[in-house]
């Protein structure tokens, strides 16, 4: 089942890729649909996949030490997933399907980063990505902190 490519284009993973590079990147992965109510990943959970949502929207939560608390909506062309794919450490929150139906790409971290390794260039761009998003997660998580806004969402 392929990806279209106009769906990949709004994944800030491919941001830089040309058409073939996205389409061989989405055929290394599986699209699974999830139902309003059902949990991805679990917080804590052992996984290496980095997910990007096709449509719909998930929740990412964390019970950290406050209890459940909704981080962040992600929707169409967002990613989760990256950090558990990259260190192979425990899920650092829980993503569940707020909408009617999610569809999500899942890539697995053994064939992506040997992707990575066999073509440098396209390895490079998707490494800048992901460092990219990162940040942007660091930081918008470093500025709830810092605003009080934690616990409330």
């Amino acid at each position: 089942m392929s990806v279209p490519v106009d769906v990949l284009r709004t994944a800030d993973l491919f941001a830089g890729l040309t058409n073939e590079q996205m389409e061989a990147l989405a055929a290394l992965g599986e699209r699974r649909t999830f139902q309003c109510g059902d949990v991805i990943v679990r917080e804590k959970d052992a996984g290496d996949e980095l997910y990007i949502t096709l449509s719909g929207q998930v929740e990412v939560s964390c019970t950290g030490d406050i209890g459940g608390t909704t981080l962040v909506l992600l929707g169409a062309g967002q990613g989760f997933g990256e950090i558990s794919m990259l260190d192979s450490g425990p899920r650092s929150a829980t993503i569940t399907c707020i909408s009617d139906s999610a569809e999500l790409l899942i890539l697995h971290g053994g064939p992506l980063l040997a992707y990575c390794e066999r073509d440098p260039l396209t390895g490079y761009r998707i490494m800048y990505n992901l460092a990219r998003d990162l940040a942007f997660k660091l930081r918008h998580r470093n500025i709830t902190l810092a605003s009080g806004e934690e616990g409330r969402a």
